[in-house]
């Protein structure tokens, strides 16, 4: 099941746009699906097996307190390596017109997940992912509403919202990316409407 596809010179030049965006602010947001798109894969996700995501992880200051259920069960018939596909071709395409490249050699998405968030849902609280990932993870936000802040540190302060509404693909910086080793905190919170976004990582460890 494949998904549309917008006009291709205004992607690429939004995908540029967003991806110097993630360099020099860390993260970065633009329109991506159709509302068909979005129609489609929200209708597979019902028919997907959820679970529970472990409430706390970490210890002390490391704490991360998560309220949200999560797959990483997609099948092949489904549209979500489709999809993936296509955001890994157009980041990669995007790129290689920038000079230079911000990508680190070797970067393709091979790690896929759904979260769900119900309405009312606390989110995440402020966090890094995990330094495997490097380059950027890429975020489409398929349904429901929600504030995602990069953030300064584990208490969330000096949190700055990325706007990031439903269609849209959020793109964040990770380890590697423009020659960075950095891995932005961020957090998701005030939930009102059920929100499913679509991740997508390069899993270094992994290959």
């Amino acid at each position: 099941m494949g998904v549309s596809t917008p006009s291709p010179l205004l992607e690429r030049t939004a995908l540029q746009e967003a991806l110097i965006e993630c360099a020099a602010r860390g993260a970065a947001s633009l329109p991506f699906l159709t509302d068909g798109d979005r129609a489609r894969m929200i209708e597979a996700a019902r028919h997907l097996t959820w679970r529970a995501a472990r409430p706390v992880i970490g210890e002390g200051d490391r704490r991360v307190l998560q309220d949200f259920e999560l797959t990483v069960q997609l099948p092949e018939d489904g549209p979500w390596r489709d999809t993936a596909a296509r955001v890994d071709a157009a980041i990669a395409e995007a790129a290689q017109r920038l000079s230079p490249n911000p990508l680190p050699p070797g970067f393709h998405i091979n790690d896929l997940i759904l979260q769900r968030y119900a309405a009312g849902s606390r989110g995440i609280t402020a966090h890094r992912d995990h330094i495997r990932y490097r380059g950027l993870v890429a975020l489409l936000i398929l349904s429901g509403d929600g504030r995602f802040c990069l953030c300064e540190d584990r208490s969330g302060a000096g949190a700055r919202e990325i706007a990031a509404p439903q269609g849209h693909l959020l793109l964040m910086r990770a380890p590697g990316y423009a020659g960075s080793s950095a891995r932005p905190f961020h957090f998701l919170d005030r939930i009102s409407a059920e929100r499913l976004s679509f991740g997508m990582r390069w899993d270094t460890a992994a290959n």
